[in-house]
């Protein structure tokens, strides 16, 4: 393997040698990065989102330190195995101290360069509440000098004018020179410009459907709650070009490589560099205002709920749309549904909803007034924990169970777990919560499963979320509880005090019982020997309906059918599909949908009986009940 030094030489003559080894980019396995072909701009970063969040495992921040023996040792400038610290590596010279993995310098702060490292987010972990599992994904938790890291504080990278600080490598730290921001950045060395930028892409990637519960009115933070633009404006033109300046080098390759078998994600820019320039360097700058949606119809009225709904918008510049209640914003969808929860029943609310564009320009409010909730439901007022198990190893889960009428988005939903201060004894809640992903229809299942369990009747490819998260190593005896952003739905164990309540044991609800309770009650729980995990998620889908027979790249089915929850599956090659439509029986256009396609169709609040979805021009019935 080439040397590092040896590379940046090469880089300074000017010109470009063809070296085996250093020359390849990073080889993602084959079919990785199916369906991003011809993309570019949003639908590019939204597809790599669904790439790089499938399947992947999240492990403990206490696991990081032995993992980076696989990922940041130094094979590359002295080629001696020490802790490879971006914040201490000289690369022309002797670097002013190293670090070795084998002896205990692991510590948590210092006051003087060269007495000790730690793990530095290089996307801050202030920005995202330290939260799981953002808080311990490798891709951009590196090894540094702690010092350096207290130093660099949750400073934004960025171009240093006059340094108050600079490491003995020559990392600095002051205010900025740069464009739109004049505050304290940290600036890398120049060799480490571009790993850092390609970290801080990733984030992006990875993250898009978290960034709105980041702390993004933090000047520090340079994300926004903006999750298809991610970067605030005068931070894009930066990592392009840190990025572009200092080209993926054979430490990323190897880096990206050994990440991937840890944790089962890549980052994509070090696979493909061009993916950068393709989603941010042209990003729209139109003034135009967008389409505003109209018609907005109460597609479903509950106790707790409201789904509103209305026409595919025509503009193709509408990239998606605010939603808003009694005036205040609670979320963005870029579908033409929305469903308000977590309301008061009997209550009257007011709606209002409005476009955005592909620049941010956004359309008048569509106003839907006066909507009042039922007084009573046959639904469940949350989301419960339906199952816990607390075996032997590491084998833990808990179950979640959807009965509230409407599919629930998982983003504002938390697992916490009470922790005891070994000094004092005292009980806390951990400060790293669990943060849920995706999305969860009703009547189903999620399992949150340890990647360490050995579970003889569930498989680990059936979990929802693989983590071994604070939460997902519970002994049965500290408090554990599922929340609604800082509320309490849920909880089983007594928080102020340390007993048994499942140790050794799996707890499944009772079946009479619908709703969660934030009190803990034995009564509703039946007990069961450790490992016990019969019946555990969701039951076997009965064989999706067939419903075409030409050759097999254009062979779809769509399930379940009967439809009974608005959401329909389709199985088959996704990137073939260019255009869906939704129809009705006499062929009246209810909704457009432009491939290729993630697999999922949600159908309008209102629809019910035979509808017609074309695919490709070719129309398959579906029963809407």
């Amino acid at each position: 393997m080439i040397s590092m030094k040896l590379s940046q030489c090469i880089i300074k003559l000017g010109f470009l040698v063809f070296i085996p080894g250093l020359s390849g980019i990073s080889q993602a396995p084959a079919g990785y990065y199916d369906g991003t072909q011809n993309l570019e701009g949003y639908p590019l970063k939204a597809k790599l989102n669904q790439i790089v969040s499938a399947k992947t495992t999240s492990w403990n921040y206490g696991d990081l330190p032995a993992y980076y023996e696989q990922t940041d040792k130094d094979h590359y400038y002295e080629n001696d195995g020490s802790v490879l610290d971006m914040y201490a590596e000289n690369p022309a010279g002797a670097d002013p101290y190293n670090y070795w993995y084998n002896n205990n310098s692991l510590i948590a702060g210092a006051s003087n360069e060269g007495e000790g490292w730690n793990r530095e987010h290089i996307y801050s972990q202030s920005f995202f509440n330290s939260n799981y599992p953002m808080y311990s994904d490798l891709h951009f938790i590196v090894p540094t000098d702690a010092r350096v890291n207290q130093r660099r504080s949750n400073f934004p990278f960025g171009k240093v004018g006059s340094p108050v600080f600079t490491s003995l490598n020559g990392t600095r730290v002051g205010p900025a020179n740069m464009p739109g921001y004049t505050n304290t950045v940290t600036e890398p060395i120049d060799a480490f410009k571009g790993d850092i930028a390609r970290m801080l892409m990733y984030v992006a990637i990875r993250y898009e459907n978290l960034i709105p519960y980041f702390q993004y009115t933090n000047i520090r933070n340079p994300i926004d709650s903006l999750s298809e633009r991610a970067f605030k404006s005068w931070y894009i033109s930066l990592l392009l070009q840190w990025h572009q300046q200092d080209p993926v080098s054979q430490k990323e390759i190897d880096r990206n490589n050994a990440v991937y078998a840890i944790q089962g994600n890549r980052n994509p820019f070090v696979d493909n560099p061009q993916y950068a320039q393709a989603i941010w360097a042209n990003l729209p700058a139109g003034t135009a205002v967008p389409e505003q949606p109209y018609q907005l119809n109460a597609a479903a009225v509950r106790a707790r709920h409201i789904t509103v709904s209305w026409p595919y918008v025509q503009d193709p510049d509408v990239l998606g749309f605010e939603v808003f209640i009694n005036d205040i914003k609670v979320g963005t969808t870029g579908q033409n549904e929305f469903t308000f929860h977590h309301l008061e029943p009997a209550t009257s609310y007011n709606i209002k909803v409005r476009s955005y564009s592909h620049s941010y320009v956004k359309s008048p409010f569509t106003v839907l007034s006066s909507v009042t909730t039922l007084s009573t439901d046959t639904f469940s007022r949350d989301l419960f924990i339906s199952r816990l198990i607390v075996g032997s190893g590491q084998n833990k889960a808990i179950e979640l169970t959807n009965n509230t009428g409407y599919e629930v988005d998982l983003r504002d939903y938390y697992i916490n777990i009470r922790q005891i201060n070994q000094s004092t004894g005292s009980l806390y809640w951990s400060s790293n919560k669990l943060q849920l992903e995706g999305t969860l229809q009703q009547g189903r299942k999620f399992v949150l499963l340890n990647p360490l369990a050995v579970l003889s009747c569930f498989s680990k490819d059936s979990a929802d979320i693989l983590s071994n998260a604070t939460q997902m190593r519970l002994d049965g005896k500290l408090a554990i509880e599922l929340a609604y952003s800082n509320t309490t739905v849920d909880r089983l164990g007594d928080p102020s005090a340390n007993t048994d309540y499942a140790a050794h044991k799996s707890l499944y609800r009772k079946p009479a019982v619908i709703n969660p309770n934030n009190s803990f009650d034995t009564t509703e729980w039946d007990s069961y020997p450790e490992n016990y995990c019969e019946g555990l998620g969701n039951q076997a889908e009965e064989p999706p309906t067939r419903i075409s027979t030409v050759n097999k790249s254009n062979e779809f089915y769509l399930y379940p059918n009967p439809n009974y929850n608005k959401v329909l599956h389709i199985k088959g090659n996704l990137d073939q599909v260019k255009e869906i439509k939704i129809l009705s029986l006499e062929g009246s256009i209810i909704q457009i949908l432009k491939g290729p396609s993630n697999g999922t169709i949600r159908l309008p609040g209102n629809s019910s009986g035979l509808l017609v979805i074309s695919i490709n021009g070719k129309g398959y019935p579906v029963l809407v009940y």
